[in-house]
């Protein structure tokens, strides 16, 4: 049975997500750890590309051996006096434990490690294995993958602000009613499309568009709009009346149970009169209907509402409607979702469509800024995320824990779109993903690098270091532990795939 070309599409997408996202933010992480190590003077044995068993050797650089492995999920670091990918054989937890007894006893040297190491040109007084290291270096070597990961992440901030950064250039107006016989009719435009410019000109919002038709002058206004199905460009040439113009907000969206739907507005009605006041056409009308709500929170406020009915006729509704005077989280007095219009004379109406971002590049001082505060405010979202859950703003779907399956799936959409819009929008991903794979690293759970962060830290208080054969037992657990929720949310990302979304 073949299998669809979008299904093959979206596998190889992720694959190549995961060669470019994941891949090289767990080989930094280790390289973090590499060069830490050589900064304190811990010797590296080895270091790994992929997990073990091995394929091959590449090369040997002083003292270090790097190597090819046969599983391509991440990296390791071999340190002289531990082994950070954990035992593969009964002999070698044996072997291991026997040697960290010794290590922390400060019996006799580790042989096989340290004969290696003496083949590989190191004097005897030139060794050092983990635990013989300052606690304060034994620290740093280990919280180092994740100071890499961070360092990556901001840099590639700044890369992508280099490149350029999604910013508004101009506002958006969307046509939402050509009536027959209206300035619009016969000239090509549809309903939907929106205007971009006005005489070749942008403008900065929909307020500015307003004002710009309702200072205009001339005998004709060229209008340049887009295509809403294919983002086409085209231009328009009209001769329209500017000179009645009445301000209207849309209503896109009635939440249940909202004082909005008690009162009985439905989506897609257009509330034309606030307290039996028409909405002035000029400024912001969403914001005028706002403030209304404010001024009359926990008090019947009359509204005047069009609507316009399947046959094609419409009707005017007078109803009332209670503003909440204290609102929920994220839903508004009234429970609605709004956008600003204003129409002509002749039943002409546009709608705010928002703005058009385009990619501007950024200077240095300006991207290294960007860099640091993005990276600060991803820090800062990323420690409120167990007070949202225990809160309820944020779901506990929404903060699920995603695997390497669901990661890849998410980087190979982010690739997608990163083809059209940019690379900025794939550095971002990446960097991102980079902070999570640093702070999950320094989590105090055992077997992960905060977990013995942890074990220095109590041998620091305690003045001696914790038994090696509970310290060494309470990784296993934590190792396997780790394994059995790394299965879990494989499974679930298989069953219930992650996407942007």
């Amino acid at each position: 049975m073949l299998m669809p070309a979008a299904a093959a599409n979206d596998i190889l997408l992720a694959i190549a997500a995961f060669v470019i996202v994941l891949f090289p933010a767990i080989i930094i992480h280790e390289l973090g750890h590499f060069f830490a190590a050589r900064l304190v003077g811990i010797n590296v044995l080895e270091f790994g590309i992929g997990f073990p068993p091995r394929v091959g050797r590449l090369f040997t650089w002083r003292e270090t051996e790097f190597t090819i492995n046969l599983l391509p999920i991440g990296g390791f670091v071999r340190p002289l006096g531990e082994d950070m990918i954990g035992p593969t054989t009964e002999d070698k937890v044996k072997r291991d434990r026997a040697d960290l007894e010794e290590r922390r006893a400060q019996a006799a040297p580790i042989a096989y490690e340290r004969e290696l190491l003496r083949l590989r040109g190191v004097n005897e007084h030139d060794m050092m294995s983990v635990n013989e290291a300052p606690a304060a270096g034994r620290i740093f070597f280990m919280a180092a993958g994740a100071l890499a990961n961070f360092a990556t992440a901001i840099l590639l901030f700044i890369v992508a602000a280099l490149i350029g950064l999604s910013m508004p250039v101009g506002g958006l107006s969307q046509i939402a009613a050509i009536p027959e016989g209206s300035a619009f009719d016969g000239t090509g435009a549809r309903v939907g499309d929106a205007i971009e410019r006005i005489d070749g000109e942008r403008f900065t919002d929909f307020s500015a568009f307003h004002d710009i038709l309702a200072a205009y002058s001339g005998e004709q206004i060229a209008f340049s709009l887009l295509r809403q199905e294919t983002n086409e460009s085209y231009v328009v040439t009209v001769k329209p009346d500017f000179a009645q113009r009445a301000g209207a907000v849309q209503v896109l969206g009635v939440l249940e149970g909202s004082p909005a739907a008690e009162a009985g507005i439905l989506p897609g009605d257009l509330v034309t009169q606030i307290n039996q006041v028409s909405i002035p056409s000029a400024g912001d009308p969403a914001l005028t209907l706002k403030e209304a709500t404010r001024e009359w929170q926990g008090r019947p406020l009359p509204l005047t509402i069009y609507r316009e009915i399947d046959d094609g006729s419409a009707e005017i509704i007078r109803l009332v409607v209670t503003p909440h005077a204290d609102p929920p989280e994220g839903e508004g007095r009234l429970g609605i979702a709004i956008r600003s219009q204003f129409g002509l004379g002749e039943g002409t109406r546009f709608a705010n469509a928002g703005y058009i971002n385009e990619s501007v590049p950024q200077s240095l001082p300006e991207a290294i800024s960007y860099g640091l505060r993005t990276t600060g405010e991803t820090f800062r979202v990323i420690a409120s995320i167990p007070g949202r859950i225990l809160d309820g703003s944020l779901s506990g779907k929404d903060a699920r824990p995603i695997s390497i399956i669901g990661i890849s799936k998410i980087g190979g959409e982010f690739l997608q779109r990163s083809l059209h819009e940019g690379p900025s929008l794939m550095l971002h991903f990446v960097a991102l993903i980079s902070i999570f794979l640093g702070i999950s690293n320094l989590l105090p759970i055992p077997a992960l690098d905060g977990g013995r962060i942890v074990f220095v830290l109590i041998e620091m208080l305690r003045g001696k270091p914790v038994d090696p054969k509970i310290e060494a037992r309470v990784h296993q657990v934590g190792i396997v532990l780790l394994l059995i929720l790394g299965s879990l949310v494989m499974v679930y990302d298989l069953i219930n795939p992650p996407s942007i979304s």
